[in-house]
């Protein structure tokens, strides 16, 4: 009996040192099974922030392509602009060019319009006709007069005539 008990007794030990191990894997398998479930979550939201920034990745790419067509087309409408600019100040440089001829040729006109001013005036006081009066009418259809007043063709034409000068002034 003696061999029976020691044998009970060593069978009791070795069953409460397995209880023991169980309970101690059992444990183990808890923990894991917990960090299991951790990771898990841990990978879920990694998983849907890595689609957030895959998303966003996406927005940034098509808000940077619309960017860069934007930049294009003011890239384009600025040289459009400068175009334009360019031919605008060309066509401001012929007007220029073009109202300095006319002043140039104006200035040519009057001085030759004060020069056969002067003739008239001193072929006037040469022949001694007096200042003011008209010589015929003949002449006067000619467009002189001895007021020292011109009518030039044109100016018969459109019905005007330069009577405001006065002697000095022709």
């Amino acid at each position: 009996k003696a061999k029976q008990g020691a044998a009970i007794t060593s069978l009791q030990n070795k069953i409460a040192s397995l209880e023991e191990q169980l309970d101690n894997e059992s444990k183990e398998k808890q923990n894991l099974s917990k960090n299991s479930r951790r990771s898990d979550r841990k990978i879920k939201e990694l998983t849907l922030q890595i689609e957030d920034e895959r998303r966003q990745c996406e927005q940034y790419k098509d808000q940077m392509e619309k960017a860069n067509s934007r930049l294009m087309s003011m890239k384009r409408q600025i040289d459009q602009n400068f175009d334009e600019m360019s031919a605008a100040n060309a066509a401001k440089r012929k007007l220029q060019r073009e109202l300095d001829e006319q002043i140039e040729t104006n200035d040519s006109l009057q001085r030759e319009n004060n020069t056969l001013k002067q003739r008239q005036s001193r072929s006037a006081s040469v022949a001694g006709l007096p200042i003011g009066r008209k010589i015929s009418r003949q002449s006067s259809e000619r467009g002189f007069s001895t007021g020292g007043n011109f009518r030039s063709k044109g100016s018969r034409e459109r019905g005007t005539e330069n009577d405001d000068l006065s002697d000095e002034e022709l």
